[in-house]
């Protein structure tokens, strides 16, 4: 398992924690293109940061078989309608993934 990224509730606000090592590796476009989707997915999640069990409220890793899985804190996703759940947080979560593994995968075809 790859962890790519958590998003975690810190005194008054929500911290966007990115794996290290693609955080060494990034590069300015991608990063263009990630930090709307970061600001977008802090937003949302403000609003249900009460009704979390515990840290991280979401995070995203890639499993040993190559998918992509996101997480809400436990009993989280009750208080969040589908659609935000589905057509915002977890597509904003899967495009930051996608971003991520560009990232990925730039690095490696520049280290050949």
């Amino acid at each position: 398992m790859i962890f790519l990224f958590r998003f975690d509730v810190e005194n008054n606000g929500i911290n966007f924690i990115l794996n290290e090592e693609i955080a060494r590796d990034m590069y300015p476009d991608l990063e263009e293109m990630l930090r709307p989707l970061v600001l977008s997915t802090c937003t949302v999640l403000e609003h249900y940061r009460m009704y979390r069990a515990s840290n991280p409220i979401m995070k995203g890793q890639i499993l040993d078989t190559g998918e992509f899985e996101v997480n809400l804190s436990s009993g989280l996703g009750q208080y969040i309608d589908p659609y935000t759940k589905n057509q915002i947080l977890f597509e904003n979560a899967k495009l930051i993934s996608d971003i991520l593994v560009q990232v990925m995968n730039r690095r490696t075809l520049e280290n050949r």
